[in-house]
């Protein structure tokens, strides 16, 4: 019983050693996407030079609201 139990490790190993490999390989030739964010010294730096999107498109870009309440729905349509 021993001699599985060794042998099981033993795969285990290996296999966490040749992924730990393939994750250190990719890393070091992975290309930046072009418009991808990355951290600088730990903190992600944005700049917001974009225009706000227009309220009328928002339901057109992220689909219709899932928060629905009555009486907020009775502010808008009298605020407009």
């Amino acid at each position: 019983m021993t001699a599985i139990k060794r042998s099981l490790n033993t795969q285990k190993a290996s296999y966490k050693t040749a992924a730990a490999k393939r994750r250190a390989e990719i890393a070091a030739t992975a290309m930046p996407l072009a418009r991808e964010i990355l951290p600088v010294n730990g903190s992600i730096h944005v700049v917001l030079s974009g225009k706000p999107i227009p309220e009328d498109r928002w339901e057109e870009l992220f689909g219709p609201s899932k928060i629905d309440i009555p009486e907020f729905r009775q502010l808008i349509k009298k605020s407009k």
